[in-house]
């Protein structure tokens, strides 16, 4: 059976995302870890029972059908969430809106990203549920790859269509000759539209009868991913081996959307 941990300390982001969590487990069938670091409620064992109690039956009310294991571990954010959900196909936590750099359990996300094994979900404290398609931001290199494949499934499990979206502008002269000369607007287009093209491809190889609409726009990644978020269900992006891009559209991305967008932001598992 598929396996969710959730990274829960009972604030109202938590909150949120064991709701988005508990629906999770129920459309996958899976069952569903609470995990509270210790560490960052003290010490005090009959809170952390009683905070764990809370939420199973918070899940319960919400899918009576889910098997939910709530457990409280010692360590330290994010390491130890991130150890404890080695095994499971994804882990879910909060995150504050208008705090991009501090999520939930008081850690930076893309920190835990870098130490998952698999897909994490970050889940806005003002969430709300709804039907609109799965949106992924693509780059114009291989870490696209695993974000496309990964929205594609996500699209295919929720019954939703995928967008996919691809920013592009023209390159920068730089000191070895201006390359942003060389090429007309139309002719860099052209290419950005082939790598849009060739994403689109990829997705519908991996789901058949996939709903997909494609989305090449002039812009920095950050603003046409952000104008894509009020209307998609969830924002997925993807990385690089080193972790998280820092410069690229999935690093300083992830870090302007994340706080920012009141969308679900699911970042795609490291490769390895």
């Amino acid at each position: 059976m598929r396996t969710i941990t959730l990274g829960y300390d009972d604030g109202p982001a938590a909150r949120t995302a064991l709701d988005w969590a508990a629906r999770r487990a129920a459309r996958d069938r899976s069952e569903l870890h609470i995990t509270t670091v210790t560490s960052l409620v003290g010490a005090d064992a009959r809170r952390v029972d009683r905070m764990l109690q809370d939420a199973t039956r918070r899940v319960h009310d919400i899918a009576p059908g889910v098997h939910v294991e709530p457990r409280g571990i010692d360590g330290s954010m994010p390491k130890a969430l991130a150890e404890d959900a080695r095994g499971a196909d994804l882990i879910v936590v909060g995150i504050r809106r208008g705090s991009p750099m501090k999520a939930v359990l008081a850690s930076k996300p893309l920190r835990l990203v870098a130490r998952a094994h698999g897909p994490v979900a970050f889940i806005p404290e003002d969430w709300a549920p709804n039907d609109e398609p799965v949106t992924v931001g693509i780059d114009d290199d291989a870490s696209s790859q695993s974000a496309i494949l990964l929205a594609a499934a996500e699209a295919d499990a929720a019954g939703a269509p995928l967008r996919v979206v691809h920013a592009w502008s023209m390159p920068v002269p730089t000191l070895e000759g201006s390359v942003a000369l060389l090429s007309s607007p139309l002719q860099v287009k052209d290419q950005h539209r082939r790598i849009l093209k060739d994403a689109v491809q990829r997705a519908r190889a991996a789901a058949s009868g996939l709903r997909i609409e494609d989305v090449l726009v002039s812009s920095a990644p950050t603003p046409a991913l952000a104008h894509q978020a009020p209307l998609s269900s969830l924002l997925v992006l993807g990385t690089h081996r080193r972790g998280v891009v820092t410069g690229g559209l999935l690093g300083s991305v992830a870090q302007d959307l994340l706080g920012r967008v009141s969308t679900p932001v699911l970042i795609a598992p490291n490769p390895r």
